[in-house]
């Protein structure tokens, strides 16, 4: 039976090596989703300017990169006094080029805005590769957005051995 279990235990090792062998190596992985944030087109977004998404360009242009994304409609009282801060929060962090800031009309996206189950405006969401990885829910004011942007910002420039680890605690239980 020890023979077995060294057998098994190779397997996984050489399993696990593969693996890492196939994930590119790159200082943009998240730590948050542990996938390699893909490098966006400056084309999408230009740094300190809100990027305007509409229906026709919304998936092609998440798709790379990361993007906070702000869902509105025009009539909504909370987002027009988001709509400065939105604009003052994309100019104050310009210098990180790595996050696009963009907004999404509702009123003309309503599919889009009800795959993200929005029930209010305006909703702030962070998004990764076109995946939504968080919801923001704090107060939208200046300092707290900006803070939430600095520790997710934070949290995709750090690579986290731990999150490594637990992936290579669930391929071992798939082999298991």
């Amino acid at each position: 039976m020890p023979k077995f279990s060294y057998i098994l235990y190779l397997l996984v090792v050489l399993l696990v090596s593969k693996v890492n062998s196939e994930i590119p190596s790159s200082e943009n992985r998240s730590s948050i989703t542990n996938q390699a944030v893909k490098p966006r087109s400056l084309d999408d977004c230009t740094p300190g300017k809100v990027f305007s998404l509409a229906p026709e360009n919304y998936y092609e242009t998440t798709k790379s990169g990361i993007f906070f994304v702000k869902f509105y409609e025009p009539n909504c009282i909370g987002c027009r006094k988001v709509e400065n801060i939105w604009t003052d929060l994309a100019q104050s962090l310009k210098l990180k080029r790595n996050i696009c800031f963009a907004e999404l009309n509702c009123q003309f996206a309503k599919l889009i805005c009800k795959d993200y189950e929005l029930r209010y405006e305006p909703n702030l969401v962070w998004l990764e590769n076109g995946f939504k990885v968080r919801h923001y829910d704090g107060d939208q004011n200046f300092s707290d957005l900006k803070k939430f942007v600095n520790d997710m910002n934070r949290l995709n420039d750090t690579n986290s051995s731990a999150e490594r680890i637990h992936f290579h605690f669930k391929l071992l239980e798939l082999v298991l």
